[in-house]
């Protein structure tokens, strides 16, 4: 019966994790492009995007192609005191879909529109007008299009530089002070194009409610220094709520022992051994998605992402011992940092830093975040625009050898790797009496 119980679970969960990858919004082979204003420019939650598939899907090509401008607008408006007439995406879009010939285009604009005045129906209308243009011209490409709502305003940052509603001119250095309540309105209509089978990513939404929850605790947390351009910590938040919508897989590889009956459950174990004071095993394990330096401290546990993207798991039911050391190869990983219920419960192997997979995916990231800009610029280049002072990229030739020897690197990083793993009893208890049978077998054979 036992026995029936565990292959039942073992087919339940390879089912999930085929119907999982069945249902990720993105297929093998397929080139999205992103367009947007700075905070598409500056490209962070491309990147944050790109080091997620290669771990994930490690035998699977996607690309990713930023095409982000700074100050640009779809609705085609500016503030007067702008030091120059702001690009609209209009004006380079038709050119743009020709040379990158997406098959997916993700968009997101907003932040420039509202022109950071007051909440006006004429703006408004044109920020409508120009989202169904961009919709219609991206279809007419064959591509589909995915938008997201803008991120939010953080008016606190600039506190003393907001203008009251009463003001008589405003800007992004001179805003209104409410001007987050303008992107709300832009961010429920947007939303209101899901009625419409449109897939629409609630940026907005999500960053506020992350705001309000830290707030609670810390007052003074801000996630920009301008109210407009987030960090690294804001970036994620932008690409966990893609991710979340694409319905992206949440496990990066679990391994799952019962050492009563010394069987694997879950994972590519192989040479497991249960000996009187350890047990060891080698497992072919894959890459878990890197995490960025620059994030907040407290991201990773405040918004859970191990558990929602990022699952990267040890359990181990059934020990003799009370507290253990983890070895991988003869390099400690933690001494008398685990316990049996620990264990048995689950270990988050992201916490250990030192072990192999973990650090060649710090390695893979600073790759990936290298790839992204080379490339980025490269094609912003090549398609042209009309915004001065933006820096120039490499010829987009040059840039695609360059990126293609970066992504021989960033894909054998991304290799599921062999590591093998000893859990040392500190503190041996009672054993079963079936696993103390079996480990003297395997001690003193016959």
């Amino acid at each position: 019966m036992l026995r029936l119980l565990i292959a039942s679970s073992f087919l339940l969960i390879h089912q999930t994790v085929v119907h999982a990858a069945d249902t990720f919004f993105l297929k093998d082979g397929q080139r999205v492009v992103f367009l947007g204003d700075s905070n598409t420019f500056a490209g962070h939650y491309i990147a944050y995007l790109d080091a997620y598939l290669y771990t994930r899907f490690p035998d699977k090509k996607f690309e990713l192609l930023n095409l982000g401008l700074p100050s640009e607008t779809v609705s085609g408006l500016s503030e007067p005191d702008h030091p120059y007439p702001r690009p609209c995406v209009f004006d380079r879009l038709d050119r743009a879909l020709e040379k990158s010939k997406p098959d997916i285009v993700v968009a997101c604009y907003g932040m420039n529109d509202g022109i950071y005045h007051p909440f006006s129906e004429e703006r408004f209308k044109k920020y409508q007008v120009g989202i169904q243009l961009l919709i219609t011209r991206v279809e007419k490409a064959k591509a589909k299009i995915v938008l997201m709502t803008p991120p939010p305003f953080e008016g606190p940052a600039i506190k003393d530089k907001l203008l009251p509603k009463t003001a008589e001119k405003f800007s992004w250095l001179r805003p209104y002070e409410e001007y987050d309540s303008v992107l709300g309105r832009y961010s429920e209509w947007l939303l209101t194009l899901r009625d419409n089978g449109y897939l629409v990513v609630d940026v907005h939404g999500a960053i506020n409610k992350h705001l309000e929850t830290v707030h609670a605790d810390d007052a003074k947390y801000l996630l920009t220094g301008d109210g407009i351009h987030p960090g690294g910590t804001g970036h994620w938040l932008i690409t966990q709520q893609i991710l979340q919508a694409w319905k992206a897989p949440k496990d990066v590889d679990l391994v799952e022992i019962n050492a009563e009956t010394g069987k694997t459950i879950r994972g590519k174990v192989s040479d497991l051994k249960i000996g009187r004071d350890d047990v060891r095993f080698t497992w072919l394990s894959k890459v878990p998605m890197p995490y960025d330096p620059s994030w907040d401290g407290k991201l990773a546990e405040r918004e859970r992402i191990a558990e929602h993207l990022n699952r990267y798991r040890f359990t181990i039911a059934g020990m003799a011992g009370d507290r253990f050391e983890l070895l991988e190869g003869k390099e400690t990983l933690g001494r008398d940092d685990f316990s049996r219920k620990q264990l048995a419960e689950g270990l988050d192997l992201l916490t250990l830093k030192d072990l192999s997979t973990n650090r060649r995916s710090a390695e893979l990231w600073k790759l990936v975040a290298e790839r992204q800009r080379l490339l980025g610029l490269a094609w912003l280049t090549d398609v042209g625009h009309k915004r001065p002072d933006t820096p120039k990229g490499i010829s987009l030739e040059e840039a695609q050898k360059k990126a293609a020897e970066l992504e021989k690197q960033i894909r054998k990083l991304a290799e599921p790797a062999k590591i093998t793993l000893t859990l040392h009893f500190l503190n041996v208890g009672k054993q079963p009496a079936s696993q103390a049978a079996r480990s003297a077998r395997e001690v003193c054979p016959r």
